[in-house]
């Protein structure tokens, strides 16, 4: 869930489904006149679909790769840094393509150095819980962030929340609960590590909140992954580990995996209704549990199975609320 870092991290973040939507608006296309509203229609909810299909392929690649890295002894923040180094060439790419260094001009700089110190430790708790969970132990747990966002906006943003939305906010931290299964034989200590990643990813939500009128989705984006690369950059001669030449490509294939992932994230909510679409996020889980098995022979236990199921009902009750009736403010 880079749900993290891009937030990378996580598909429940909604600014980070409009990452490349700046890009994706130059390819929408009005329907041919000779196809009926009706027949455009469907056939957009269903490219709506695949989308979302592919989009999650790619963020489970991605946290994959990251696994993989991790595992072969690569320092944390050396993953991160090298990440960003191909996720920035990227970025910086498509300004020069597009011609869009005036709109990175920003009016506040200093809340995007606050947002980069909340958002930092994301990818670094992520990470390091992927050294020593499986790939679906971490992507349940993270998935956490959307209920912790929705429960902090309440006192930072005077949010309304309702008692349906605070049902299903409480019934999702039980699931991440279970997943986390405290004073059990079975605790890992580094399930910590992922509960203090969901919360840093929940800060990435509201700190876009904070910005939202004043910055545009590509700032946003722009500036946090800029400043995590740097910062993870300056860090790297004291944790450097020489880089297998196989290894390059598994870096920069997750680059791109996150950048292709949001493309066809962004295009999904484009092309699609929100309702329609969203709950295929939690596909994300089930490339997890399957790249887990497939690579590292991982099978998740009882509790993780449990939590997913608490989880993805809560999120899906979420998703239907806001779809039925509007803005989250007002959702009951």
């Amino acid at each position: 869930m880079l749900r993290a870092e891009f937030p990378f991290i996580y598909p429940s973040n909604r600014i980070f489904r409009q990452v490349f939507h700046e890009l994706a608006l130059s390819t929408k296309t009005a329907p041919p006149p000779i196809v009926s509203l009706m027949e455009y229609s469907r056939r957009g909810n269903l490219a709506g679909v695949l989308f979302m299909l592919m989009g999650m392929l790619g963020m489970g690649l991605t946290d994959a790769a990251a696994k993989w890295l991790v595992s072969a002894d690569y320092p944390v923040i050396q993953v991160i840094a090298i990440r960003g180094w191909f996720i920035s060439a990227i970025l910086l790419a498509w300004i020069v393509f597009a011609q869009q260094a005036a709109g990175l001009r920003t009016k506040r700089p200093w809340a995007h150095v606050l947002r980069l110190v909340v958002a930092f430790m994301g990818p670094v708790f992520m990470f390091r819980a992927l050294q020593d969970m499986p790939l679906a132990d971490v992507t349940v747990i993270v998935f956490g962030s959307t209920f912790m966002t929705t429960a902090l906006s309440v006192p930072l943003f005077k949010e309304k929340v309702g008692l349906h939305r605070w049902g299903a906010v409480i019934l999702g931290l039980i699931g991440v609960v279970i997943a986390l299964r405290p004073g059990t034989e079975v605790f890992n200590p580094s399930a910590l590590f992922a509960l203090l990643a969901g919360l840093s990813f929940a800060g990435i939500n509201l700190t876009a909140r904070w910005l939202r009128d004043t910055e545009s989705t590509f700032q946003l984006i722009f500036y946090l992954m800029i400043g995590i690369t740097l910062l993870s950059s300056m860090a790297l001669p004291s944790v450097w580990v020489t880089v297998e030449t196989a290894d390059w490509a598994i870096f920069g294939a997750m680059g791109i995996f996150t950048i292709v992932g949001y493309i066809f994230m962004t295009r999904a909510f484009m092309v699609a209704p929100t309702g329609l679409v969203a709950p295929f996020e939690y596909t994300v889980l089930i490339w997890a549990v399957a790249f887990g098995f497939l690579v590292w022979g991982d099978v998740p236990d009882i509790y993780v199975w449990t939590g997913a199921v608490v989880i993805i009902l809560s999120g899906l009750y979420l998703v239907h609320r806001e779809s039925k009736h509007g803005s989250p403010e007002a959702v009951n």
